[in-house]
């Protein structure tokens, strides 16, 4: 039977019970135990003073009336009995109930005057005795002995009543608390059965993220499976995304492959330059597709200097493009070289190719009053048609191409905001005052930015 938290704390909390439980039976039993003994004790000691207050002497005897308030002590066997003896062990005096009634007397020749003695005899019938020792001056001085007897069946039962009472008490006590318990450890749980209910949802693909509202204790644990998800997520879609660019790039390479099949004499050259080319944009895309950002954050890149081979080498491929440059900052940018230089090499090969004949590139540090995190921002504007306002949310939207939701604006868009993403970057569109659109990337740096 597979293990549950909730069997753990039922049976821990139960064994705890009844350890409290049985320590709190046994410690009622022995107080309320020593309370009946001391009761008894007592009520032999008004008996013995009664008895004294009932005596009287005439000539060397005494004498006792009858008529003193305890009429159990004249009825025959009524389980309460009195003697009175002298130091030899005579019986004095005895009390009607002690008549028909085997009595075993007190003998005890070193009892000292006005010291009582209280005794419980465990042979034949139970009995507790009480015994009080005085010095009669009418007697010439003679010690007499008091002695008031009880059975001890009244307490008996009144203890083995209050132990059968008790136990149904702290049976019931125990049964209230463990139905309390089940119902608190169910409530308790809750939050826990409806993360594994969430998590089923998302392994079923219902849902794409954990709720909130969980326990302090559950916190963390859910920011680190929510964490965990998110990762998974993330790398599922580089996956599809990669996928995606795959197809699209391998589309020119095998078309150029399937016409040149169709020559006669095929060139080697061009075949192999095209089988090349596919080998590369499969090995970028599989770089891609098992990118892990959180680890490239760590490796510096010069942004000036990148920028400025991005740059030189869109100038070359497109002469009639004036690129304006402005560098307000210089310092590392965190990640990859490989991956910064398709994320702005995307947003500036789409400027060039569909401007008008101008684009500015402006380098500049992020106030760090409103960030913590030392940050630069890249921010490309051209002087074409620009993103229409309905389609910057998509052209941007991962997994989505760019090249189907704006036309003309290919599927550099896609990628770079893909990849932005990773590196925990943010990327905004915005009409340009050149006319065109406005792309703004801002990824995170080293300090200090200058």
């Amino acid at each position: 039977m597979p293990d549950s938290i909730q069997r753990r704390l039922m049976l821990t909390s139960s064994a705890v019970l009844v350890i409290f439980l049985t320590a709190t039976g046994l410690l009622l039993d022995r107080t309320f135990s020593q309370s009946v003994t001391e009761g008894a004790q007592q009520q032999l000691q008004l008996v013995v003073y009664s008895l004294m207050g009932a005596a009287s002497e005439e000539g060397q005897q005494l004498r006792f009336n009858e008529g003193f308030a305890e009429p159990r002590l004249g009825q025959p066997d009524s389980g309460l009995y009195a003697l009175v003896s002298n130091a030899r062990g005579d019986i004095l005096w005895r009390s009607r109930s002690a008549a028909l009634t085997e009595v075993s007397r007190i003998n005890d020749r070193a009892l000292i005057p006005g010291d009582f003695v209280f005794r419980q005899s465990k042979q034949g019938v139970p009995r507790f005795s009480l015994s009080h020792s005085v010095t009669w001056e009418g007697l010439q001085d003679e010690r007499v002995i008091f002695t008031a007897i009880t059975d001890q069946a009244p307490y008996r039962a009144a203890i083995d009543a209050f132990r059968q009472n008790l136990g149904l008490g702290l049976g019931g006590v125990a049964l209230v608390f463990v139905l309390v318990q089940f119902l608190a450890l169910r409530w308790g749980l809750i939050p826990l059965l409806r993360m594994q209910r969430e998590v089923v949802d998302l392994e079923r693909g219902q849902r794409d993220q954990l709720s909130e509202g969980y326990p302090s204790e559950l916190q963390d644990l859910a920011a680190h499976l929510q964490h965990f998800v998110t990762q998974e997520q993330n790398q599922r879609r580089r996956y599809r995304q990669a996928l995606d660019n795959l197809a699209h790039s391998l589309k020119t390479p095998l078309s150029v492959i399937s016409n040149a099949l169709k020559e006669p004499q095929p060139s080697s050259t061009l075949l192999q330059d095209q089988v090349s080319r596919m080998q590369d944009v499969i090995r970028g895309q599989l770089n891609k597709a098992t990118l892990a950002a959180p680890a490239a954050l760590g490796q510096r890149t010069a942004a000036e200097e990148l920028l400025m081979r991005l740059v030189s080498a869109l100038r070359t491929a497109y002469p009639n493009v004036h690129i304006q440059t402005r560098f307000n900052a210089t310092g590392p940018l965190r990640g990859d070289a490989s991956d910064l230089m398709e994320i702005f090499g995307n947003v500036l090969e789409n400027a060039c190719k569909f401007c008008r004949g101008r684009v500015n590139v402006e380098l500049a540090a992020e106030d760090l009053r409103q960030s913590a995190q030392a940050k630069l921002r890249v921010t490309i504007e051209d002087d074409g048609a620009g993103i229409a306002v309905d389609d910057r949310q998509q052209v941007v939207q991962r997994g989505q191409r760019a090249d189907s939701q704006a036309p003309g604006q290919g599927i550099g868009l896609s990628v770079t905001a893909e990849l932005v993403d990773l590196y925990q970057g943010e990327l905004t569109i915005s009409d340009s005052d050149l006319g065109g659109a406005r792309i703004c990337i801002t990824l995170p740096g080293f300090d200090p930015v200058q």
